[in-house]
């Protein structure tokens, strides 16, 4: 059996627990950081570019269709966007997501995206590819984030 390979070069000087995952994702940019979403795991995440404890969170998503798809009481200023769906119900619902990321600076874009964590039992990476093609890497225990072009 060959080892897994990274869906990305240059690839972390660790094995990745297994094999590329492709999915579904989406991709939104706000004033303070950027939400990301996954649909093989059905996660959400929040990165977050202010000086918060925990630099990105990781949400289950529990949007559904049916479920509204925003608030109408919450009116964006001009210029900027209410999140929509599941990563609006993240950004209404969890505590402090709203207030650490700001207003949405354009709406969500949806694109295949790739998911890969490194084999370290503790304290893993997460790789997602981005939608431009580059990787969003998620330091361990929501520590950190970079984007990898």
């Amino acid at each position: 059996d060959l080892p897994d390979e990274w869906f990305f070069s240059p690839a972390p000087d660790i094995c990745p627990a297994g094999p590329p995952v492709y999915s579904a994702g989406a991709e939104e940019h706000f004033e303070h950081g950027l939400m990301l979403w996954q649909a093989a795991e059905e996660r959400i995440y929040a990165l977050f570019a202010d000086e918060g404890n925990g630099q990105w969170s990781a949400y289950a998503d529990e949007w559904e269709e049916g479920d509204p798809v925003s608030d109408p009481s919450i009116e964006p200023p001009p210029g900027f966007y209410q999140p929509v769906r599941g990563f609006g119900l993240v950004w209404r619902e969890q505590p402090n997501v709203r207030e650490r990321l700001g207003w949405a600076l354009d709406e969500e874009t949806s694109y295949e995206t790739i998911y890969q964590v490194t084999s370290h039992w503790k304290y893993r990476h997460f790789y997602l590819k981005a939608l431009d093609g580059g990787v969003w890497r998620l330091g361990p225990e929501g520590s950190e984030w970079e984007y990898l072009p």
